[in-house]
């Protein structure tokens, strides 16, 4: 049985496959993404005298800018996404007693400061949001 060598069209195609591929991860993690997931909300660091709170809506829908491999990382590629706000940080500006109103600007600019960072565009969701201490 003689010997079948591999024939220079082929081979060329392989490479100029690989090439390509190349090309097109390179292209494509490359360019700034815009995402939108929605996260449960988590709420800890409760104010001196305060046992519970209640949040209005309790998934926040959250828009990030990301680039290339970072939007597959750690906290999006989680099944069960999570948002942890401290609530004593969150209410101190407001100097209320049990309910405190949020619009979603003011949460945007709390967790990018928080938990996000410049990475955070938006809170899609919701418009506003309530937060009762009892």
């Amino acid at each position: 049985m003689p010997k079948q060598k591999l024939k220079l069209p082929s081979l060329a195609f392989l490479v100029c496959l690989m090439i390509s591929i190349g090309a097109w991860f390179v292209v494509t993690f490359s360019k700034d993404y815009r995402v939108t997931y929605n996260f449960k909300v988590v709420c800890y660091n409760l104010p001196e005298g305060k046992k519970t709170v209640t949040v209005s809506d309790s998934v926040f829908a959250l828009t990030f800018n990301q680039k290339g491999l970072k939007y597959l990382s750690a906290p999006f590629n989680k099944k069960d996404k999570e948002v942890y706000v401290s609530v004593a940080d969150l209410i101190k500006p407001k100097h209320r007693v049990s309910v405190y109103t949020f619009t979603n600007k003011e949460l945007r600019d709390f967790l990018a400061h928080h938990n996000y960072g410049s990475e955070l565009v938006a809170v899609e969701s919701p418009e506003v949001v309530t937060f009762y201490l009892h």
